[in-house]
């Protein structure tokens, strides 16, 4: 039999199994059917990289603090660098976010006594240049990321971005690879993925354009910037959130002008809980809120694959989500002119964390279009690490992203989660499963993860496991992200208020019955081996 005949079969009897599945009776547990056969895309491990701009305390005070008790002799935090370092945070992307749309990549090079003092016009500060390409370069390198470089197309020329794109991956022998050198960098830097701006679709941002005015900017960027090296990566500015009103036809306008120079466009969106409410409707309206994320992949993969099929290109273009998060309490942009202000330090509770571990299941799901992802910011910025001139600790939100991190390899599987469900009324009425999981599996390791969000906010869900293939013959961990009270948070003073429980392992074995808590995420961990 042919590989494409059993795959064939084995779709057919995945179907009738699902069907019997479906079929029995009951009020029920939902029920989950798993085939580490069946694949919905390899997982890049840039799907979970993080971001850091120029902006409050992300950079001075977060990662970089010349003169602390806590710094190494670059400068660098050494609290924050191992913290990140264990983390395995795979790509970072710098040095913004509104920030790099005015900011001029040359002062921030060379000998820092020289290096100008400037009025940040983003978010109304003091940038002192101190930390620059070469910093975040060498920060990179020192807690194992890979750069991700915004190259500036507001107040930036093309020009100016392929010089960036010759300082930092030229090795010798022209104006700028040599500047580098004589920076003390003699080896290049090899930085292979770039975006093209920062939401240039948006008012606020330095250098606001059209899109079709954008497109032709970013053409002519990529072209100059891929004379330098054809091996770059390059990402267009897509729309900066899909409440806008040129959602959707913005990306097709630019994509119309810059399809074929480059490799992806970016998604950007920050999820609200403004409401602030203490009642069951709101949070399972918030805890639902990462469907709306899958909705706004499917729609720009949609303008993707339309202008790919006017253009008739043979190239498929990929997604980089490049800011995402919960950001909603701490929105004054206003540094008041000051150095490294406290701006935009939200605070995370239980109810952020449960969102931030379903957001994590949707870029999973998609991972077939989606390669990169940024959970923005990385430090003290709507992060999931704070800082003080003391010390550190961990938001809520770093659970869930430190458990991908940690475990989620290999291949995103392509499950089936039937679950009860319960309604959204608005304009539209949304059924919304209790139970959202996502899963994974490591052929390398035999290893299977399934990552779990339970969003009934009373009762404890339980779930049945069925696999179709192999039978994993060990529990090799079960924990939960839960609590009581879904507004709980982490502080300095109690840096312990959320942090992950033990569960009771499952026996194992092709059938598995687990229970996942009330309000939790959790993350069960298998051995095939």
């Amino acid at each position: 039999m042919d590989l494409t005949r059993r795959q064939v079969l084995r779709s057919s009897l995945a179907a009738v199994a699902a069907a019997r599945l479906w079929a029995q009776p009951g009020p029920r547990p939902a029920r989950i059917l798993l085939d580490t056969e069946r694949s919905r895309a390899i997982l890049d491990r840039r799907l979970f990289g993080s971001f850091l701009e120029h902006l409050g305390r992300a950079i001075y005070g977060g990662i970089y603090e010349p003169g602390s008790r806590l710094s190494d002799e670059r400068g660098f935090r050494k609290d924050v660098l191992q913290e990140i370092k264990q983390l395995g945070v795979p790509i970072v992307r710098y040095p913004g976010g509104n920030f790099v749309s005015g900011y001029n990549w040359l002062d921030g090079v060379g000998p820092r006594d020289k290096r100008p003092r400037v009025l940040e016009r983003a978010w109304n500060s003091i940038e002192t240049n101190q930390f620059g390409t070469n910093e975040f370069i060498e920060w990179c390198r020192a807690v194992g990321a890979e750069p991700l470089l915004a190259a500036n197309l507001g107040t930036g020329t093309p020009e100016a971005a392929a010089a960036l794109v010759e300082y930092c991956n030229l090795e010798r022998g022209t104006k700028w690879s040599d500047l580098r050198r004589q920076h003390g960098y003699e080896k290049p830097h090899n930085v292979r993925y770039w975006c093209l701006g920062n939401e240039m679709d948006g008012p606020w941002q330095i250098g606001h354009m059209t899109a079709v005015e954008y497109g032709r900017k970013a053409t002519d960027a990529a072209r100059q910037m891929r004379m330098v090296d054809r091996s770059l990566q390059l990402i267009a500015c897509g729309s900066s959130n899909p409440g806008m009103s040129t959602f959707l036809e913005w990306d097709r306008q630019v994509l119309e002008e810059c399809y074929g120079v480059v490799d992806a466009i970016s998604l950007h969106c920050y999820y609200s809980n403004a409401e602030q409410s203490e009642t069951k409707g709101e949070a399972q309206r918030y805890l639902a809120l990462n469907l709306n994320m899958e909705s706004q992949i499917d729609q720009v993969v949609a303008v993707c694959d339309y202008v790919r099929g006017r253009l008739k290109s043979p190239k498929k273009l990929w997604l980089s989500f490049d800011e995402w998060n919960v950001w909603y309490r701490a929105r004054d942009g206003n540094g008041n002119r000051q150095e490294a202000p406290r701006l935009l330090e939200e605070q995370y509770n239980l109810e952020d964390a449960l969102l931030v571990g379903g957001l994590l299941n949707s870029l999973m799901r998609r991972s077939d279009r989606v390669k990169i992802a940024c959970l923005a910011q990385l430090v003290n910025v709507i992060a999931p690490i704070m800082t003080s001139p003391t010390g550190m600790y961990r938001q809520t939100i770093y659970y869930p992203y430190a458990w991908a991190l940690a475990h989620a390899r290999g291949n995103v599987l392509d499950i089936v989660v039937d679950s009860e469900t319960y309604e959204l009324s608005g304009r539209n009425t949304t059924v919304v499963p209790y139970v959202d999981a996502v899963a994974t599996f490591d052929a390398s390791s035999k290893s299977c993860c399934l990552f779990a969000l339970n969003r009934d906010l009373a009762r404890e869900r339980e779930v049945t496991l069925h696999f179709r293939d192999v039978a994993p013959r060990r529990v090799t961990g079960f924990e939960t992200l839960t609590g009581r009270n879904l507004k709980a948070a982490n502080t300095f003073e109690n840096p312990q208020a959320v942090t992950p429980q033990r569960l009771e392992p499952p026996a194992p074995g092709s059938t598995m019955r687990v229970k996942l808590p009330a309000q939790s995420y959790s993350l069960l961990r298998l051995s095939m081996a």
